[in-house]
């Protein structure tokens, strides 16, 4: 959830940077559309993926069948997203100004991480023998179901 939010900040910030500041760093309009777009598909893509996140608890508390749908699906998605991030590295080719450059390196490292914590979430709950598979999907369940109740200070009891 973490890295869906910053990547939709970076990406919001480069977008409307690179449209606020095109005079200044001296911005073609076609690398300038291509930043557009390709930002916007970044933010599409987040949304996605927080729509999934907030829905992650209730898939948990489900059959394992439907999570393992859950992750098909999440790792279908993720490889339609996978092409946008080599489109995205073709920035670094481009003569562009040096804060570019520095935003595209953090949206392409941010995109990365990404990419890399979805597939192997996929591969955890596809891919896996099935006792694997249902030992990391209790896991999972005890990490984002069963909620551990921390003592409030007045219930602490002194001896």
């Amino acid at each position: 959830m973490s890295l869906g939010l910053v990547l939709i900040l970076f990406s919001l910030t480069f977008m409307i940077g690179s449209i606020i500041l095109k005079p200044y760093i001296a911005l073609d309009p076609h690398d300038r559309d291509f930043i557009v777009i390709l930002c916007f598909i970044n933010i599409v893509f987040c949304i996605y993926y927080l729509m999934e996140v907030i829905r992650l608890e209730k898939v948990f508390k489900l059959e394992n069948k439907n999570i393992i749908r859950f992750g098909k699906r999440l790792g279908i998605v993720t490889i339609l997203y996978t092409p946008h991030f080599f489109f995205f590295i073709s920035i670094f080719f481009k003569n562009l100004h040096n804060l570019e450059i520095m935003m595209a390196f953090l949206i392409s490292l941010i995109e990365a991480m990404l990419i890399c914590v979805a597939l192997k979430e996929v591969f955890d709950l596809v891919f896996l023998e099935e006792s694997q598979r249902d030992f990391k999907i209790e896991e999972n369940r005890k990490k984002y179901i069963e909620k551990e109740k921390k003592p409030i200070l007045g219930e602490i009891d002194n001896f």
